[in-house]
């Protein structure tokens, strides 16, 4: 028996989830990893594997009989006998990973496929499948061949199936002014219809390639509203090829009077090079059988599709159009064949921001970048570049923030006056192509407070309390805009002289200890002026680097608008009138 031990490879590891959708490692639960043998020598009586190794305990044949080995006597180190022979024994182990991956999940009606990148925006996709003739090229039998053309609209990113007025569907020959057009009035959010009333006519011979366009489009009954304005539709435009040729189409002649499966490839008619997409033949069908193989021709892409779909890219040199075959076998060993055209673009990014935070002056408002690029040539974060500028009420003094806008997916920033502002980005992905969009936004005022207090306007002096009168004193001042009062400052002026005028004496402030509601002594008969100064504090974050004391907002019983009347605010105190007994 002999012990063996060597690293487990991870290079060239791909995730799948359990219907066979490929997944990025990022969304993987990493400590619930394990390893799953699938196949082992004949000869391996036991596989571990620990701290991602794989260890084996194995039994070398006593005899050679149908056994796997080389000879490499020759290899030895050390004088060898014609009695000794050196023997190579190749034990091998198949295994596979299992783990917990933490994926969004979507529900819709129908065909199911998951996007890691999804839209935050209202998107239409859509795609377009041939479905006659099959296989697509046809052999060209000296007739018209009959065209027909399977469109589907899927709305993204959109839940409010009720505010759908209607799909539209359009189909032509591109090139041609005669547009077919269908329409469906159910609210779903995703729509499919088939045109069969185009034909390649005999007449323009035996090798025809004709093009179409096909145009969905969703129709809203109230308009929505994006990042970038308001929309009241969205449509997508996509192009469909089909071949009629004299060139042999491989089609095997029935066996038992067996159909062929009837292939159909479901693939997106544009692409950006670096996007994943999905080619989808699962539609396929088999109208005596059932089909029990899929084989995807897809020159220059990058990953292989196998099984019923599965997604792949291009590369940014792989730009243009490009035509993907389908063929499809079935339990009874018949074959059938379609094919579709993608055309492969630039990878460019689309840049998008996002105002997060509170939109009010001297307040943190952060700007968000939700910008999108394709899979394979992500943003380089290093790259991105933001500007802020200012378009009415403030200007680029008021404009605050902490180091640079350069090379960061947010940013912090603070605005000293209210105003209308813009932000722009410019993104970068690593492919070099880069992308600007801008926003503007509103920088609301912070409000000042408005100041009320309640107070007593005639009190009595007390012989029991030392001759002192207490006022109870509350305050029931307030901030419009939801901050809170962080200070409070009481004062009073006596009038000394009882000429009715304050406005010659000095204030005295009793209280500096932010209190609410209190009882204030007062020892001389007279009267008394009340005033409450309050000073607010930030409810919401802000850059405290960039704020001063002087930033937060104030009023007094003076500045306050509305001001509270003077008659409100004035304490009289008077002397309690002696009692009298007449008692003998």
């Amino acid at each position: 028996m002999v012990n063996a031990k060597s690293n487990q490879i991870t290079a060239g590891r791909y995730w799948y989830t359990s219907a066979g959708e490929k997944i990025d490692s990022q969304y993987i639960v990493t400590n619930t990893i394990k390893t799953e043998l699938m196949d082992k020598s004949a000869y391996v009586k036991e596989v571990k594997f620990p701290n991602s190794n794989i260890v084996t305990t194995y039994k070398i044949p006593i005899d050679d009989l149908d056994e796997d080995w080389l000879d490499v006597t020759e290899t030895a180190t050390m004088p060898i006998t014609q009695h000794v022979e050196g023997r190579f024994y190749s034990a091998w182990v198949a295994y596979y990973y299992k783990a917990t991956a933490k994926l969004t999940s979507y529900s819709y009606g129908g065909k199911v496929s998951f996007d890691y990148s999804p839209p935050t925006e209202p998107t239409l996709d859509g795609s377009v499948s041939v479905l006659k003739p099959s296989p697509n090229p046809a052999k060209f039998e000296g007739k018209d061949t009959a065209v027909s053309l399977k469109v589907k609209g899927d709305l993204l990113a959109y839940i409010n199936s009720s505010n759908i007025e209607e799909w539209v569907f359009y189909a032509k020959e591109t090139g041609s002014t005669d547009v077919k057009t269908k329409k469906d009035y159910n609210k779903v959010l995703t729509s499919t219809q088939a045109f069969d009333n185009f034909v390649i006519s005999k007449s323009r011979g035996s090798n025809v390639k004709q093009e179409y366009t096909l145009t969905v489009t969703v129709r809203f009954s109230k308009p929505v509203v994006t990042g970038s304005g308001t929309i009241s539709s969205l449509s997508k435009t996509m192009k469909a090829t089909v071949e009629v040729s004299d060139a042999p189409v491989f089609s095997p002649p029935p066996v038992n009077n067996n159909k062929p499966p009837v292939a159909v490839l479901d693939v997106p008619g544009e692409v950006k090079a670096g996007s994943e997409f999905l080619m989808y033949g699962k539609d396929s069908y088999d109208p005596d059988g059932k089909i029990v193989k899929y084989y995807y021709s897809a020159p220059n892409t990058m990953e292989p599709v196998d099984g019923a779909f599965g997604f792949t890219w291009y590369p940014l040199t792989a730009l243009g159009e490009h035509s993907v075959l389908l063929t499809v076998t079935d339990n009874g060993g018949l074959t059938g064949s379609t094919s579709a055209q993608i055309n492969v673009i630039q990878p460019t990014p689309v840049a998008e921001i996002f105002v997060d935070g509170t939109k009010k002056e001297n307040r943190k408002v952060t700007l968000v970048s939700r910008s999108r690029s394709p899979e394979h040539y992500p943003i380089d974060e290093s790259k991105t570049q933001w500007t802020i500028s200012a378009v009415s009420g403030g200007t680029a003094a008021d404009i605050k923030y902490l180091g640079s806008l350069s090379g960061m997916n947010s940013k912090d920033v603070l605005f000293k006056k209210p105003g209308t502002y813009r932000a722009t980005i410019t993104v970068t992905n690593t492919a070099g192509f880069s992308h600007s969009t801008s926003t503007t936004f509103e920088i609301v005022p912070d409000e000042v407070p408005v100041v009320y207090i309640s107070v007593p306007n005639k009190i009595y002096r007390d012989p029991g309390q030392g001759n002192m009168a207490s006022a109870a004193l509350t305050d029931m001042s307030f901030s419009p805009d939801f901050d809170f009062i962080g200070r409070r400052i009481w004062e009073y002026r006596y009038d000394s002289n009882n000429d009715g005028n304050f406005t010659d004496e000095s204030w005295v402030i009793f209280s500096n200890e932010n209190k609410s509601a209190f009882n204030l002594q007062l020892g001389k008969v007279g009267r008394y002026e009340i005033k409450l100064t309050v000073i607010e504090e930030f409810d919401q974050p802000t850059i405290e680097e960039l704020v001063t004391q002087a930033d937060r907002k104030s009023a007094d019983s003076y500045t306050s608008v509305p001001q509270q009347p003077l008659s409100e605010r004035v304490i009289e105190v008077y002397n309690r009138a002696p009692e009298v007994d007449w008692s003998w």
